[in-house]
């Protein structure tokens, strides 16, 4: 081990001085350097900028040109790419969705010359008077639709159907000028067919200014007298009627229902008040005819609903038709609706021929919908038709002896709506 004496100490002390003394003198020296260099600096810059101020000026104003030029090229290429019809708006995906009452910049634009713009969605043209109010006011008109919910995509069905008003009104006044060659039909489940009228049948001759509906009673006149007869169909439904009061009111005739096939079981269920109401009719002096509704799905079934009709009526006067009914059933399904025009039609024509054959007046009952559409009446043509359609005059083209025009009227004798009817052939002579 060494240990530490006096002569290291001041070996040392002598060493320090000398270096700290090296070391100003070299800062010195550096510190000159530096402001030398420094001045040398300034100097340089200085001379520059007497000698090319004018030059960066020239450049500054360079600078801004290359830089209007720049940006009056790229609107250049912007204007050249918009109108080059890339870019359009009907060649973009999301033009591709339905129209929400948005117009075209494009095709307005370019058919503001003549007033027009055109909707290159929908195809739809409106009017315009090209100017920029129209369509600021267009524009307008479109955010609050969109704000308000109603857009044209909204409205569409709205349209449709405002469309489909005005052709039926159009055609409707096409027909008082000339003879009706079809008709439309409405069907139960809200849609619509137009049927062509036969011109092998035979159209009926009625002329409907001669119809005069008085509170709750239709007559029609022939030279200034009534040619028709007042009736009204009665059933289980209409509760316990008074004949004698429907007499008073004028009724001539009573159509009464016999029975009915269930629609479902297809089991034959007589009318409970039909013994009541045919003796009832006949104390009133009231003429009578009868039905049955009917859901024989064959011939034989058809038949067989004669065959009970027949035996129910069997001794009674029976001055008026004995009808064959045969309707579809509002909100179910019916065992009949299975069948076809010709299955329809020849149940109907079995039914009807059992009628006949038995000395009665046979008669096929049945709205619009299921006379023109559902039945062949080439093959019905030998048989009358009670046509049932509500309103002011029926629009049944072809020959019919009785029209139901209110399934809801009011009369005397019976509480609560009754079906009401007119005949215009007095069947009891």
């Amino acid at each position: 081990m060494r240990l530490y004496d006096d002569d290291d100490d001041y070996n040392n002390e002598e060493r320090g001085s000398n270096s700290s003394i090296t070391f100003v003198y070299m800062a010195l020296i550096m510190s000159i350097v530096v402001l030398a260099v420094t001045a040398l600096v300034f100097w340089a810059n200085g001379a520059r900028g007497k000698s090319d101020g004018r030059g960066y000026a020239e450049a500054v104003a360079q600078r801004e040109e290359r830089l209007q030029q720049s940006g009056a090229s790229a609107q250049n290429e912007s204007e050249d790419l918009t109108s080059s019809g890339r870019l359009t708006a009907n060649q973009l995906d999301i033009w591709t969705l339905p129209d929400t009452g948005r117009r075209d910049n494009t095709s307005s634009k370019s058919s503001s010359g003549n007033g027009t713009v055109t909707n290159q969605t929908t195809g739809e043209t409106v009017s315009g008077d090209g100017s920029e109010n129209s369509k600021e006011s267009e524009s307008k008109a479109t955010a609050d639709e969109l704000v308000s919910g109603k857009t044209s995509v909204y409205d569409m069905a709205e349209r449709e159907s405002a469309e489909d008003t005005k052709e039926s009104d159009e055609n409707d006044e096409e027909d008082e000028d000339e003879e009706v060659t079809r008709i439309r039909v409405s069907h139960s489940d809200g849609t619509k067919e137009w049927v062509d009228i036969d011109e092998d049948m035979p159209r009926n001759k009625y002329d409907y200014d001669n119809l005069k509906l008085d509170q709750s009673i239709m007559r029609y006149y022939e030279n200034g007298k009534a040619a028709s007869w007042l009736g009204v169909d009665i059933s289980s439904n209409n509760g316990d009627v008074d004949f004698e009061k429907l007499k008073k009111a004028k009724c001539d005739f009573c159509m009464l229902r016999v029975g009915a096939r269930g629609y479902s079981s297809g089991n034959i269920v007589m009318d409970e008040n039909f013994e009541d109401n045919i003796k009832d009719a006949e104390d009133a002096k009231l003429d009578i005819g009868v039905y049955f509704c009917s859901q024989a799905v064959t011939k034989a079934e058809a038949r067989e609903e004669a065959d009970v009709l027949l035996d129910a009526i069997e001794g009674y006067d029976i001055s008026y038709p004995v009808v064959f009914v045969m309707e579809n059933i509002d909100g179910d399904m019916a065992r009949i609706e299975a069948l076809d025009t010709k299955d329809r039609t020849q149940i109907a024509t079995a039914f009807l021929d059992e009628i006949a054959d038995a000395g009665y007046k046979p008669m096929i009952y049945g709205d619009l919908e299921w006379l023109l559409t559902m039945l062949d009446l080439d093959v019905l043509e030998d048989y009358d038709v009670w046509i049932a359609e509500d309103g002011s005059k029926p629009q049944y083209p072809y020959e019919f002896g009785i029209w139901q025009y209110d399934s809801d009227g009011s009369i005397s004798g019976v509480s609560g709506d009754v079906a009401m009817s007119i005949s215009f052939v007095d069947y009891a002579k």
